[in-house]
């Protein structure tokens, strides 16, 4: 997986996509079978340090939380996979500053 940034400001993006490496639609894929149980509107967990930063909240709301989250970094993703971003990073500009100052971890 490879993150971009921008040194220059505080824009990141999610890591590059790939089919069979990192990709949100397969995640998600994960949390399809929570959909359909009966018990969907219950705490979706008790762990006390996950209760403590999200909430108690339901299984329902953890699984649209999820969904949110990745149509917001799919959203605005200038490079998708690292094909993209290849392409044009001798030329590529920041989205939030206008800097030519990006890194990869």
């Amino acid at each position: 997986m490879s993150f971009l940034h921008c040194h220059s400001c505080d824009f990141e993006q999610d890591d590059f996509y790939s089919v069979e490496g990192y990709n949100p639609a397969k995640y998600l894929q994960g949390w399809m079978g929570d959909l359909c149980k009966d018990d969907i509107d219950k705490q979706f967990t008790t762990d006390i340090e996950w209760v403590k930063q999200n909430g108690p909240i339901s299984r329902r709301e953890a699984i649209a939380q999820q969904f949110e989250k990745f149509a917001e970094r799919i959203r605005n993703m200038p490079w998708i996979t690292v094909e993209q971003w290849n392409r044009d990073k001798k030329t590529a500009v920041c989205p939030k500053c206008g800097a030519r100052d990006f890194d990869i971890d």
